[in-house]
């Protein structure tokens, strides 16, 4: 961790401690409550190729493996402080672990119905935004990756505003927030050009302005969710994003795409990515619980593979202590990026290696995803809050995956894998 986030976080945690010098406790007790929760699991699939950046045939317990504790702090009936630091893989290298606070703000709430945020916070509006690492509190391994890897981040520093209207019963809760964080943003280039690129991942460092508004209707059993995001990214270094990519002539009768300015390509200081989705969390009767998430990501800014549609449909259900599971899980490019990242892919102009090479490139920076997976599963609770899973899933790319890291060269059409998990959850 950087001493700048060092020295950042420890002056916000010394502001929510302090805070209780500051916020009215008129006849009122400050109460602490400290938890802590973590996931101990081991994945590895029957491929070389590494998936979502850890998971190969060597395995690894860097995908789901993490510790966290969480301190929570009541000054009085409205005023409160949260904090949760966690260990886990550090997602902005290949290798390593990385403390990171994860979540950090004051709450107040003037009455039932209103709650106000204000500090470091979780993404709102998906069925699993404010438990993603909490292992306990879902039965798969891990959440569906094409459908959790549709949002850029999922933490930011800023404000949240929540509405509840309470009915009879039910209840309908409106979230709205906005604000800003810093990221690296993961991607794979599967050829090397001769001093200029090396193959392998790389990360662009960035700044995320976000801003959004949920609405969740809930009952007793059910969970009905929809969601609008807009996240407007920049290259931290101050460097631009190709807008598009040009085209120039190599020979007569054949050319090659490249991001030179003079072939045409556009340059943009920063992009808006805008994320819609809905989602529900149905109980069926009899111990069957059916749930879906679909999100479609859009920008009018980059041609780029991120334009996409995912989402996943899942069916369980509780038999005793088991909970067995299934899910399927789909994330594509629409067809006009999909399309243009293949011409750029498969262009190849005689007799020019380096061109060639080029073009392998331009389109892993381009991006693209076409894969679906289906995983069966299991999980065995011991108690409320310790609890066993097991996976087996199938993941299939048609056209391409840049899940995947797949050098160039070798076939990364129509390929599987199939990956083993194990995990073992647990809070305290």
């Amino acid at each position: 961790m950087s001493k700048k986030y060092l020295y950042y976080y420890q002056g916000l945690i010394t502001i929510i401690l302090m805070s209780s010098l500051f916020i009215p406790s008129v006849k009122a007790e400050i109460s602490y409550d400290f938890s802590g929760f973590g996931t101990l699991g081991y994945t590895i699939s029957d491929q070389p190729f590494k998936y979502v950046q850890h998971i190969d045939n060597k395995g690894s317990f860097a995908k789901d493996s993490l510790i966290a504790g969480q301190l929570d702090i009541k000054f009085n009936p409205k005023f409160s402080a949260t904090i949760q630091a966690k260990l886990a893989a550090d997602n902005s290298q290949e290798n390593g672990v990385e403390p990171s606070i994860t979540w950090a703000f004051l709450s107040y709430r003037p009455n039932n119905d209103w709650l106000i945020r204000l500090g470091k916070l979780q993404i709102p509006g998906y069925l699993n935004s404010v438990n993603r690492d909490l292992g306990i509190s879902y039965d798969y391994a891990r959440l569906p990756s094409e459908f959790d890897s549709v949002s850029p981040v999922y933490n930011f520093i800023g404000a949240s505003i929540n509405k509840t209207f309470t009915l009879t019963d039910s209840e309908i809760i409106v979230d709205a927030y906005a604000g800003k964080t810093k990221a690296s943003y993961r991607y794979y280039i599967g050829e090397s050009i001769e001093n200029s690129i090396n193959q392998g991942a790389d990360y662009y460092k960035v700044d995320v302005e976000v801003i959004g508004a949920s609405i969740t209707y809930k009952t007793t059993d059910n969970v009905y969710l929809a969601g609008l995001h807009r996240a407007r990214i920049k290259k931290r270094n101050g460097n631009s994003w190709d807008a598009n990519v040009g085209y120039s002539d190599a020979i007569p009768g054949s050319g090659y795409y490249n991001t030179d300015e003079g072939s045409g390509t556009l340059t943009v200081d920063s992009f808006d990515l805008y994320i819609a989705n809905i989602g529900a969390d149905i109980y069926l009767g009899d111990g069957v619980r059916l749930a879906s998430e679909l999100a479609v990501r859009n920008s009018d800014d980059l041609e780029t593979g991120l334009n996409s549609i995912s989402g996943y449909v899942s069916l369980k259900k509780k038999i005793n202590n088991w909970t067995p599971y299934i899910f399927y899980s789909q994330i594509k490019t629409n067809s006009a990026d999909l399309k243009k990242y293949s011409q750029i892919n498969n262009n190849q102009v005689p007799s020019f290696n380096n061109i060639n090479a080029l073009q392998h490139v331009i389109a892993d920076t381009f991006e693209a995803f076409d894969q679906f997976s289906i995983a069966i599963g299991t999980s065995y609770q011991f108690t409320p809050v310790n609890i066993l899973k097991a996976e087996i899933m199938m993941v299939q790319v048609n056209k391409s995956s840049s899940l995947f890291d797949i050098p160039s060269g070798n076939a990364s059409q129509d390929y599987s894998a199939t990956v083993f998990s194990i995990s073992y959850s647990f809070a305290f």
